[in-house]
């Protein structure tokens, strides 16, 4: 019999994996709580460090994506 992977679930294990790992080098994110709100005007992006950057950019890819997903599923 085949093996069956749940994609999702694994991804989600190495997603907080990464996180752990970056967390024990000493370049913990900066999360803001949810409710508090900021403008991409207002960010000063040369000045943040690279790996905050490509988190921000992993974070709207992520959510680029899901928006195609969830756009793609409601006209089929």
């Amino acid at each position: 019999m085949a093996r069956t992977v749940n994609y999702p679930k694994r991804a989600e294990k190495i997603k907080e994996m990464i996180d752990d790992l970056v967390k024990e080098m000493g370049h913990s994110p900066h999360r803001m709580a949810k409710k508090d709100k900021i403008k991409l005007i207002d960010i000063d992006f040369e000045n943040i460090d690279v790996v905050t950057l490509m988190q921000v950019q992993a974070r709207i890819s992520r959510l680029i994506l899901e928006k195609i997903n969830n756009v793609n599923k409601t006209y089929l």
